[in-house]
């Protein structure tokens, strides 16, 4: 019976040592993420991944609920955040 060890093999797909740098729309408001996650948005002080610290994240208008606003990394949603209801869950 083969081992683990004898049937691996190095990916062909080369890790890049950095991410790219990151493009956001002209319309997003793009916000640098801080120690433990903490991000700040027009007075609010937001939580997001910690695995974010230092990176650029982007808030844009929502498009299902109105005033509110979606908050992304790269292509991926991290939460929905209303300005109305600053105490709800995300």
């Amino acid at each position: 019976m083969a081992t683990p060890a004898t049937r691996y093999s190095a990916s062909p797909r080369a890790m890049p040592a950095t991410l790219p740098p990151l493009e956001y729309g002209a319309c997003d408001e793009v916000l640098r993420v801080g120690w433990n996650g903490k991000v700040t948005f027009r007075g609010h002080h937001l939580r997001v991944s910690s695995a974010l610290h230092r990176l650029d994240i982007a808030a844009r208008p929502s498009s299902k609920v109105a005033d509110a606003y979606d908050f992304y990394f790269a292509h991926h949603r991290l939460m929905t955040f209303d300005p109305n209801q600053p105490d709800a869950p995300r």
